[in-house]
């Protein structure tokens, strides 16, 4: 972690973007002499050496430290570790029955309030931001992350039952505990959801065929260099295995709280086999 410094136009246009849902531009890639910048836009600088994938973090401002540090966890790490060979995708993990489930979306898409929403009636979270997947002799173990969910406001508030709470910008901390528990070992794979838009009128999970699920797996990806052509095609083949290893399912449901009891109820039971009350 370097000190804090204003971001400067960079003499390059960035090779790559991630967009958000609005189309928001939340970070920029670019080339430098020695490696790469990836840009978070108002919020910080990773300068990442090619060679030794060393990163230097520089924060916009000096307050932006904690910040800074879950973009290196929630998105330098991943990509770095994809970039390695890993299998990291973005999403989040609960346990439920005797595996895991893992929801994956695009940013702001209901992942980390569906975790906290399964944790609640006894189904603990592995990890809110970021699955990260472990191929075995068995299938696949997703691993646990820290024990901690970060949540807006007013997904916070009602997933602890504290009332009403203004929805805003920034998202708060929330350790597990007996409200929301973490579950901390390796947990083998179930199922992966893929969530759609929120535009659904009421609950719907059907089943992927694995060439439909690949398509949308590859669009929670962390790449660092989408011009790398070999490390694109082996992972690639990694996301590409992991659809024709696990069964896949598109989750979409209306964003309104008094719908997770319903979803929670349909998933736990397509996966368990039991009926929830």
């Amino acid at each position: 972690m370097l000190g804090p410094r204003p971001q400067k136009p960079l003499p390059n246009s960035p090779y790559d973007r991630w967009l958000s849902p609005d189309g928001y531009e939340t970070a920029q890639f670019y080339r430098t002499a020695t490696g790469y910048c990836v840009r978070f836009p108002d919020q910080a600088d990773f300068i990442i050496d090619a060679d030794s994938l060393a990163v230097e973090g520089i924060p916009v401002r000096e307050d932006d430290q904690d910040q800074v540090l879950v973009l290196f966890h929630n998105s330098i790490v991943p990509m770095l570790n994809n970039h390695r060979g890993q299998l990291h995708m973005h999403g989040s993990a609960v346990r439920c029955g005797n595996g895991a489930i893992g929801f994956l979306g695009l940013s702001r898409g209901g992942k980390t309030t569906l975790a906290g929403a399964f944790a609640r009636p006894g189904h603990p979270f592995l990890t809110e931001d970021v699955l990260s997947i472990r191929h075995d002799e068995d299938g696949y173990t997703i691993l646990p992350s820290r024990p901690v969910l970060r949540l807006f406001r007013d997904s916070a508030a009602q997933l602890l039952s504290r009332g009403p709470a203004p929805a805003d910008e920034a998202k708060i901390a929330i350790p597990a505990g007996s409200d929301l528990p973490h579950w901390s070992e390796p947990c083998q794979l179930s199922a992966l959801f893929l969530l759609g838009p929120g535009k659904s009128e009421t609950t719907s999970i059907e089943l992927m065929q694995s060439a439909e699920a690949l398509t949308h797996l590859m669009r929670h990806s962390f790449i660092l260099d989408v011009d790398d052509r070999h490390r694109l095609k082996a992972h690639f083949g990694r996301i590409a295995e992991l659809a024709q290893g696990t069964n896949s399912f598109a989750l979409d449901y209306p964003r309104r709280y008094s719908e997770l009891d319903k979803v929670i109820n349909t998933v736990s039971r397509l996966v368990t086999g039991e009926q929830n009350d």
